[in-house]
């Protein structure tokens, strides 16, 4: 087995999933950079934003743009995924140009879901499909909300696919990590432009696929045995719980889901007085303990070890959220002396 891990970073399969995309990557975002055309994809800043500088919006093309040409070349049994990627791309691009109604939105995330669980043909029962599928659509949107940070989603991403490409070499599923290293190169070569101080943007275009391919991939390794079905909701929890979170307490508040806001924990911090690039680095290290902590417990394969895994999260989650609402509390009280 670490023969099989270590091999395949030098492997000719490695380096062509790697290398080409993050090229590919790379060159795209140098000429949405470079070229004024795309200056009318500027995401103005808002009384509901973090930054105060236009920046471009659509680094996210570059990244799922170079993602489908590499699973074309070098993934050829992850093809199926490219229309389910394409038709999420065009959804999110019409709806940078046109604003497209919530409803409508939910509606084809929906529909590219169901049929994404119908080709994999789960055993599974309706109740356990259905809640599938509403946990990919979750992962969709809350991969969205999550991206309104520098350097935010991208990291977390190069993280939290990088634990699915060790857990597929472990596991021998040489396939499925290229895959996953197809991603994280694309995210790599982003990274370096988006990283505080951002000089692009990921915007839906990105962020919508991206988490897509966070859920699909983690139906996909438990569909084929490689892992639970806890170990990818543990590698993402990060996301997981400040989306889940700040949605159920909007919901308790009665405030609109669809309205644009400032009150994920993550917002909450830099607006408190934490910078964006201290935000970022907070939550690399958090992805890389909860990854840890899933394969630790994955490999030692307790049923008490896993049971302290979850309540070691939970106590870990509810101190840190404890800590933002303190001094989330404090910033508003000397903001209204």
């Amino acid at each position: 087995m670490d023969y099989t891990f270590l091999s395949f970073f030098y492997s000719k399969q490695f380096l062509l999933a790697f290398i080409p995309t993050f090229s590919i990557t790379t060159l795209f975002i140098w000429c949405i950079l470079r070229c004024k055309v795309f200056n009318r994809f500027l995401d103005i800043p808002n009384k509901r934003s973090l930054h105060i500088h236009p920046k471009l919006r659509l680094g996210g093309f570059a990244i799922i743009a170079a993602i489908i040409i590499s699973i074309f070349i070098y993934s050829s049994e992850s093809i199926y995924l490219i229309p389910f990627l394409l038709t999420l791309i065009v959804l999110s691009f019409l709806d940078d140009l046109f604003s497209v109604k919530p409803f409508i939105r939910l509606t084809i995330q929906f529909l590219t879901t169901f049929i994404f669980l119908y080709t994999l043909d789960l055993q599974i029962s309706y109740l356990f499909f259905i809640a599938l599928l509403f946990l990919l659509v979750w992962m969709i949107n809350l991969y969205n909300f999550m991206d309104g940070s520098d350097g935010l989603a991208a990291g977390m991403s190069i993280i939290g696919f990088s634990f699915y490409t060790i857990m597929s070499i472990f596991v021998g599923d040489l396939n499925l990590a290229v895959l996953n290293t197809i991603i994280v190169a694309a995210c790599i070569s982003f990274l370096f432009f988006n990283f505080p101080p951002a000089k692009i943007f990921m915007g839906d275009i990105g962020s919508i696929p991206l988490g897509f391919l966070c859920g699909a991939i983690g139906v996909i390794g438990w569909h084929k045995l490689l892992w639970p079905m806890w170990f990818p909701i543990i590698v993402f929890s990060p996301f997981i719980v400040d989306a889940s979170v700040t949605l159920l307490k909007r919901l308790i508040n009665k405030e609109s889901l669809t309205e644009a806001h400032r009150s994920h924990y993550y917002q909450r911090a830099i607006l408190a007085g934490y910078s964006h690039k201290q935000i970022a680095l907070f939550s690399y290290c958090l992805m890389i303990f909860v990854g840890l902590i899933g394969i630790s417990t994955l490999i030692i394969n307790s049923q008490d070890i896993i049971i302290f895994m979850f309540i070691l999260l939970f106590l870990c989650f509810f101190f840190m959220m404890k800590f933002v609402d303190i001094i989330w509390a404090k910033h508003l009280l000397n903001k209204h002396k």
